[in-house]
């Protein structure tokens, strides 16, 4: 088991929103606590106006533009204060950090989760498909894409379950073991969950058959080979998992049908999950990966999901 790598404090992103103030409620209650830093990006008037280049503009104006955005940097400071307060009555060591942005919101979170050593950001997902607008440059999916740290998305709604195990999605690879140790690390004795999910090559054969003849009883085989792999995957995953510290078990679930995403958030379903853990490869995050697993759940789940990146 590597060093911990969590010691930073929480980024905690804050806008003002509902979505936000429950994203910080939902951190609290799965156990994420300690020191943390509320951040809000703020962009302010000049920056509006004229996308932050205010060198033709004449002399007065740019006085009234500067008072604005003054104007702009307390409202900023009195959110951020807000979010702050929120944090701290839900049981974090937090402060305040309103930030102007010289860039876009996102690479200006990311920067400060960068300075201040964060070992996790909090993002809250809007909409009622979690991160349903993945792919239209919203703050949350840009954050979740290019962090080169764990990031909790929480979407909106109810979520009762937080008492709940939590669901560690695990394939063997460097990345999944990674997500397992981090897991230790932030709920430490918790009850745990490991996942790994195997795709029935007979199922798969079955649906083709209509296109490709299908080679009678090598589906079945490969399907026996895959449940003893799966097996032995499962089974090292929980033994990583009570390494890190976590009471854990082991939960295989074979895929006839539909996507390998949908099975991790129906297990979630069944389990009670309070939380989905898994590790996402690529360097840029899922921005590679449309269509894979990790944006699946993330993209659809109605509970929170800390992904965590590849070791950079």
């Amino acid at each position: 088991m590597s060093a911990a790598r969590g010691d930073g404090p929480v980024l905690l992103c804050f806008d003002g929103s509902d979505g936000s103030r429950h994203a910080i409620a939902a951190a609290a209650a799965l156990g994420i606590g300690g020191q943390a830093v509320v951040c809000h990006s703020w962009s302010g008037m000049s920056h509006a106006m004229f996308h932050g280049n205010l060198g033709a503009v004449p002399p007065p104006l740019e006085k009234a533009i500067d008072d604005l955005d003054e104007l702009d940097r307390e409202a900023a400071e009195r959110l951020a204060g807000e979010g702050a307060r929120a944090a701290r009555e839900a049981g974090f060591d937090a402060a305040p950090a309103a930030v102007k942005q010289e860039a876009k919101a996102w690479r200006t979170l990311l920067a400060v989760a960068s300075e201040r050593h964060a070992g996790l950001i909090v993002v809250g997902a809007h909409g009622r498909s979690g991160l349903e607008r993945l792919l239209t440059g919203s703050v949350s999916s840009a954050v979740l894409t290019h962090a080169r740290v764990p990031v909790l998305v929480v979407p909106e709604g109810p979520h009762p379950g937080h008492g709940g195990p939590l669901l560690l999605c695990y394939d063997g690879s460097d990345n999944a073991r990674r997500s397992i140790e981090i897991a230790g690390e932030r709920f430490p004795g918790r009850r745990a969950i490991v996942l790994h999910a195997w795709e029935s090559w007979f199922a798969r054969a079955t649906a083709l058959s209509a296109v490709v003849p299908p080679v009678y009883g090598m589906e079945r085989e490969l399907d026996e080979i895959a449940e003893e792999q799966c097996e032995k995957a499962a089974g090292a995953g929980v033994t990583l998992a009570k390494e890190c510290g976590l009471d854990a078990e082991a939960l295989m679930v074979k895929v006839d049908a539909g996507p390998v995403w949908r099975a991790v958030l129906d297990a979630a379903e069944e389990h009670d999950a309070a939380a989905i853990v898994m590790g996402t490869r690529g360097l840029t995050g899922i921005s590679q990966a449309l269509g894979s697993v990790s944006h699946g759940v993330v993209n659809h789940a109605r509970l929170p999901v800390l992904v965590v990146p590849p070791e950079s």
